[in-house]
């Protein structure tokens, strides 16, 4: 018996859109999903500015999936790009305004990566933070400014190294020289309160990330 042909429904990327910027966490999994699985809505510049747009997703592991999906815009396979020079230069384009608040949605998809609690590759971010043009800077912002969680600081100064940003190398050598000279002040008047006692849990990821960039210049 002869099969008759099955129709395969169309993709609604207004519903698909929707459905991402849902309040409800499993619609907008659900609209992610959507939208990554149709190579047609990936290469929508709407579908690029949704993406962009939500680094400020609530959930970490969904954030993960964003950024990595930003990041795929960029994937090499083989000696040949994934996407069309169009399609990335619209990612480009988007990359480009990101400020302070986007690098923090960053590093806290980093330091989740890196505890484990989501995916999101190296690789991807890389991609992500070289179209920024002012990363490096807004990282070495965050890593010296005190009224920022340690734990994004720490984040910060981890990325510079693993990115590679050798431009930053003098901003963290002075950052190092600024805490070694807080710490030694503490020291000299240990009836003072020890005001940002936590910022010396910061010195061994600098002295990490600084030789590492040491080593790259």
């Amino acid at each position: 018996m002869r099969l008759q042909p099955r129709t395969v429904p169309s993709v609604d990327p207004w519903v698909a859109g929707e459905m991402f910027v849902s309040q409800h966490l499993q619609e907008r999994v659900r609209g992610f999903a959507i939208l990554m699985g149709s190579e047609g809505l990936r290469r929508s510049s709407l579908t690029v500015q949704m993406l962009t747009a939500r680094l400020d997703e609530a959930d970490l592991g969904l954030r993960c999936q964003i950024i990595q999906a930003i990041g795929d815009y960029f994937e090499l396979r083989g000696s040949e790009y994934r996407y069309s020079a169009e399609v990335r230069a619209v990612v480009a384009a988007q990359l480009r305004k990101f400020d302070r608040p986007q690098m923090q949605y960053l590093l806290e998809a980093h330091l989740a990566a890196h505890e484990g609690a989501a995916r999101l590759t190296l690789e991807a971010q890389a991609h992500v933070l070289e179209r920024v043009p002012a990363a490096s800077a807004l990282l070495v912002k965050l890593a010296g400014d005190r009224s920022v969680a340690v734990h994004i600081r720490r984040a910060a100064i981890d990325l510079l190294g693993k990115i590679g940003f050798t431009d930053a190398l003098a901003a963290l050598e002075g950052l190092q020289s600024r805490i070694a000279g807080r710490q030694a002040g503490q020291l000299a008047m240990a009836f003072a309160p020890a005001d940002y006692a936590d910022e010396g849990s910061l010195v061994p990821a600098l002295q990490a990330t600084l030789d590492v960039l040491r080593d790259d210049a």
